[in-house]
C-alpha cells in the first residue's frame, strides 16, 4: 500500500518523465551551453604587431546556438564589419569585451567578468591589417588564458596552474 508521500513522489517522477521532451523542463534541469571557467585573461601585444599600429580585439560570448554557428564561421573582417548590426538584431545574445592594444602593451582582465553566463560560443577575434581568419574559439579553455598578439596573427593558450 502506498502512502500519500510515496504517491506524490511517483506522480512527480511520472510528470518529469512525460515532460522530459519539453525544452522548458529540460533547460531548467540541464541548462544549455557551457559555463566558462577562466581565472583571468591576459593579452600581450608584440612590439611590432599589426605594422606598429594598435590591434582591436573582441572577446565575444554568444548565448544563442544559431547565432554561435553563424559567428564561428566568420573571418575577423566579416565580424568587425557586421558587429554593430549583430548587436542591434541580437540584444541579449551577445556579450562583447572590446579592447584596443598598442604594440608592446599588456593587459589582464579578471576571469569572473566572463564566467557569469552559459554560452554556446566564446571566441577571440583580432582586427589585423593582414588577411586571415584571426579568430580562435576559446570556450574549451580553462584557467589562465593568455592571448599573444603577434606581428600578423595571434595565439591563445591556457594554464590551469
Amino acid at each position: 500500500m502506498m502512502t500519500a508521500a510515496s504517491s506524490r513522489c511517483l506522480l512527480m517522477l511520472m510528470l518529469l518523465l512525460c515532460l522530459g521532451g519539453c525544452s522548458t523542463v529540460k533547460n531548467s534541469l540541464f541548462p544549455p551551453g557551457v559555463k566558462l571557467n577562466w581565472e583571468r585573461v591576459s593579452l600581450t601585444t608584440a612590439a611590432k604587431s599589426n605594422r606598429d599600429f594598435p590591434v582591436a580585439v573582441d572577446i565575444v560570448l554568444v548565448m544563442d546556438e544559431t547565432l554561435a554557428r553563424k559567428i564561428s564561421a566568420m573571418k575577423a573582417g566579416d565580424w568587425f564589419a557586421s558587429r554593430a548590426g549583430l548587436i542591434k538584431t541580437h540584444p541579449g545574445d551577445l556579450d562583447i569585451e572590446s579592447l584596443e592594444l598598442v604594440p608592446g602593451a599588456t593587459i589582464t582582465l579578471p576571469g569572473k567578468r566572463f564566467t557569469q553566463k552559459r554560452v554556446f560560443l566564446a571566441v577571440v577575434i583580432a582586427d589585423y591589417f593582414t588577411s586571415g581568419d584571426h579568430n580562435v574559439r576559446v570556450d574549451g579553455f580553462k584557467g589562465k588564458l593568455s592571448i599573444e598578439l603577434g606581428a600578423t596573427d595571434f595565439s591563445v593558450s591556457a594554464s590551469e596552474k
